[in-house]
């Protein structure tokens, strides 16, 4: 509880407000992101140890309420055997002035993975609960490990500069016949710092954690990396 509440002090003092302000000046294409980080972390379980990625994606807008949303990525762990290779799908809808409904379907191939790779569908809901907060549901059948997944997560971001926005994100999750886990998953926060050197070059420092709760024999994960993004 004290690692809870420290943990949330510093989020609170990193925080304060738009993404979106920032993201309106950027123009439509194809987003192609390549980072490392020390560890990947997937719903509260470590699957690798330091790792290199490599992601696509793109979004198309069918009306003024609906969107579909595409992507493709790989993941490699460095001087390891773990390697994941995805593709998904996101089709969202905008209901009204503040809420976002949607849902995607997922296809992951992993090799050497304590979680199996197959299909993954899911459903979310998101809104603005303020200018700056933005409240997201979603809930997750993982075909791959035949359990379910949900979570429940806030995000604040702010923009600090003309070229520089901060996100802070946090969320609890529940999962239910996942490997061996019941119950509530873990208490997740990741902070990112995206500093744009052009409208089309960016990169993100950023650092996350996953906080195990029910799982007593699982050990707490912390971890960091940098993304670097080109859009064109």
């Amino acid at each position: 509880m004290k690692r809870l509440f420290g943990l949330g002090s510093v989020i609170c003092i990193l925080i304060t407000p738009t993404r979106a302000e920032v993201e309106a000046e950027i123009p439509f294409g194809i987003e192609a992101v390549t980072g490392i980080r020390s560890d990947y972390v997937h719903r509260g379980f470590q699957l690798a140890d330091s790792s290199l990625d490599f992601q696509l994606e793109t979004e198309l807008t069918l009306s003024n309420q609906t969107s579909l949303h595409l992507g493709l990525s790989h993941l490699a762990e460095s001087g390891g055997g773990f390697a994941e290779t995805s593709g998904y799908l996101e089709l969202t809808r905008t209901i009204g002035d503040d809420w976002q409904l949607g849902a995607s379907m997922t296809y992951r191939d992993r090799r050497e993975s304590r979680l199996d790779g197959g299909f993954d569908f899911g459903f979310f809901t998101s809104t603005d609960l303020a200018k700056d907060w933005r409240w997201r549901n979603e809930l997750n059948f993982d075909l791959g490990v035949d359990g379910i997944w949900f979570r429940s997560g806030i995000e604040w971001s702010t923009v600090i500069t003309d070229d520089a926005f901060l996100v802070v994100e946090g969320g609890l999750s529940a999962v239910s016949g996942y490997l061996d886990r019941d119950g509530l998953n873990d208490f997740h926060t990741r902070v990112g710092l995206t500093y744009a050197v052009s409208d089309q070059v960016s990169f993100t420092p950023f650092i996350g954690s996953s906080l195990q709760i029910d799982d007593r024999s699982a050990s707490d994960l912390f971890y960091g990396g940098l993304w670097f993004e080109v859009i064109f």
